[in-house]
């Protein structure tokens, strides 16, 4: 698997990098790992509900799962897609895929098949390894994890020869693309050594609990998962791919966790609903979007152990480019800085020609050093783009983020938006030009556009602009369409929560949508007025249209529909089991829509010969929880 040329040595690198130690910028994760595997055998690694495994036990078990990967024929210039939950068997998979030499891809749970395969196909994925019982064929040999783990038990554990080098690739991380398509971020061993080793941002060593509840297709999982094992700590794992608020509490607590990584606004929800669940963490990273001072302030008054650290980053320079460690004093008010480059990295604020901007003014932000990622894969033309030529240092690279910044006096940054129009919705990057591309394979579609506006919550809510096909169908036709078309091709967050059909665009002088002049869109409507049952129904109704900003919900409208996000689920089921206690965050998910919520929430709650006689009851004792619940806010 070939790389983009960074055009520049490890040492180049290094050098224009920062003082990060010479022999950490020459080490692979696998050569990390070992070192670390053997000096902390019996120490416990990973540890998920009940079941904890030691480093010589990982070590061993992930050197037995990567010979059976070589018999498959897996090697150095590989990748293997990995579709699976956190999880100890998924982590062991990971190490695994690296010691043969070859590079992970994980594939993002909440996206829609099509999607998925379209990235396992661009990819080039020798094989997938999941832990999911998977519909249809697969574009590639597929290969349960739990059954692979037991066929490697019959092989040696003993250790493999380290094949990988610093510059190899090490995983392969698909963004939102404004191309049109995902893109493959590939980024190779020596940006994420360097992103948890030999750091101050934050605390690493032996006695740290890292907290594993991000995606693995998120990219803070790099740093949770190779902040714990590159340093002899233990990773905690969070269940399931879609964790409550209390799932994160209870993790924190049992298995006394001291570092965690949450995005701005599951950060800001802990903040609001769980505080008290946090008081025993040393040091909280936040990120992936603008943190409120409001949030990082009422943390910082309860939390007078813990130090908040607000990360910056894009996926291009692996996880963190700038971090700010949060003074107990204050920061001089205004937006929470995002502070200064970590070690091995450096940035540029340059202007559209690419010269510096004094201190003060603003300018994009360039980053360089270790984290930089070998480019797009299989991407050469966009690689050139986004990866240019240092003009401080000869043979540098740096990435073109796209993000405004300013320098403050005191040397740190502040994130002052976008250039483009990339937007994060649960701190996850999202290109409206990737929509737009989607909806315009929608054949009633002629053309499309996307809007970035506001919610009444105050999160980016997506509205697509579309014009229809000659001779298509009526409207509500059309938008019912659209939607179905989506669901087949995008994730859920990235579905735009309103779709408004026009004519004809509006255009500028020079043939271009001219963006200010379209429409604003309708408050949003879910059809006639909606028709509920009594009890459950109506009481699940107030809880999601608050949330989600709408006046009034349809029995059977689907929740994602209007702009609902993993993020705004947690929030509804945090108050939904407050009234029902036993109804898990999962079943938002498998059933968003009022209607089919009740009925989840009648059958979970009410046996099924018992019903007729006392669904009224519990309906009554729901509504008397729910006046509890409001009392005791």
């Amino acid at each position: 698997m070939a790389g983009f040329d960074l055009g520049a040595a490890p040492s180049a690198l290094w050098q224009a990098g920062g003082n990060l130690d010479c022999e950490i910028v020459a080490a692979s994760i696998t050569r990390r790992f070992a070192a670390i595997a053997q000096g902390a055998a019996s120490a416990v690694a990973v540890v998920q509900g009940d079941e904890a495994l030691a480093y010589a036990t990982l070590d061993r078990c992930s050197n037995q799962l990567a010979r059976v990967l070589l018999r498959q024929g897996v090697g150095p210039g590989s990748v293997v897609a990995v579709y699976a939950s956190r999880s100890i068997g998924a982590l062991t998979s990971l190490l695994a895929i690296l010691k043969t030499g070859a590079a992970y891809a994980p594939l993002d749970a909440a996206a829609p098949a099509e999607y998925r395969d379209w990235v396992l196909r661009d990819c080039g994925a020798r094989l997938l390894l999941t832990d999911r019982r998977l519909a249809g064929s697969r574009p590639v040999l597929t290969i349960d994890i739990d059954a692979a783990l037991a066929a490697a038990e019959a092989d040696s554990g003993a250790p493999l020869e380290d094949c990988s080098s610093p510059a190899d690739i090490a995983y392969v991380m698909y963004t939102s693309g404004s191309t049109g398509r995902p893109k493959g971020v590939q980024i190779p061993h020596r940006a994420v050594v360097r992103l948890v080793v030999g750091q101050d941002y934050a605390r690493f060593a032996a006695d740290e609990v890292f907290l594993h509840a991000a995606a693995l297709s998120f990219d803070a999982s790099t740093f949770e998962i190779f902040g714990a094992l590159l340093h002899g700590a233990r990773l905690a794992v969070v269940d399931g791919d879609h964790a409550s608020l209390d799932d994160i509490a209870t993790a924190i607590a049992r298995h006394r966790v001291t570092t965690a990584w949450f995005t701005a606004g599951l950060f800001h929800l802990l903040v609001e609903q769980r505080l008290a669940a946090l008081a025993g963490l040393r040091q909280i990273l936040a990120g992936g979007d603008v943190l409120s001072p409001s949030h990082v302030l009422r943390a910082q008054a309860a939390l007078p152990d813990c130090q908040l650290i607000n990360g910056y980053g894009p996926t291009e320079n692996t996880t963190f480019t700038c971090c700010y460690r949060v003074p107990r004093d204050g920061w001089g008010g205004g937006p929470v800085p995002i502070g200064t480059p970590i070690r091995g990295t450096h940035v540029r604020l340059l202007d559209d020609d690419m010269k510096p901007v004094a201190d003060g003014e603003t300018g994009m932000l360039f980053a360089g050093g270790l984290g930089v990622a070998s480019g797009y894969l299989g991407e050469a033309r966009h690689s050139a783009t986004s990866f240019v030529a240092d003009p401080e240092h000869r043979d540098a690279v740096l990435y073109r983020t796209g993000d405004l910044a300013r320098r403050r006096a005191d040397g740190a940054f502040d994130f002052l938006g976008r250039q483009d129009r990339q937007v994060k919705i649960d701190g996850k990057r999202v290109e409206p030009g990737e929509i737009e591309d989607a909806l315009r394979r929608v054949g009633a579609i002629a053309n499309a556009v996307v809007a970035v506006g506001r919610a009444l919550s105050g999160e980016p809510a997506l509205t697509a602009y579309v014009t229809p096909a000659p001779g298509s169908i009526d409207r509500a036709a059309l938008i019912s369409e659209v939607r179905s078309g989506l669901e087949l091709s995008l994730p859920a967050y990235m579905r735009p929560s309103q779709i408004v059909v026009l004519e004809e665009f509006p255009l500028t002088p020079n043939g271009k949508v001219d963006h200010a002049r379209l429409p604003a869109p309708e408050p949003v409507q879910t059809g006639p007025a909606p028709v509920m049952q009594e009890g459950a129904e109506s009481v699940l109704s107030g809880i999601v249209s608050r949330v989600l900003g709408v006046a009034a919900l349809s029995p059977d409208t689907n929740f994602f529909d209007l702009g609902a996000t993993s993020l705004k689920l947690m929030e509804a089921h945090a108050a939904i089991e407050r009234i029902w206690p036993e109804v898990g965050i999962v079943e938002l998910f498998r059933q968003p829509t009022i209607r089919g919520l009740a009925r989840a929430i009648e059958r979970r709650s009410v046996p099924a010969d018992a019903a007729p006689q006392r669904r009224g009851q519990q309906q009554a004792e729901a509504l008397r929880r729910l006046q509890r619940a409001r009392t005791a806010r």
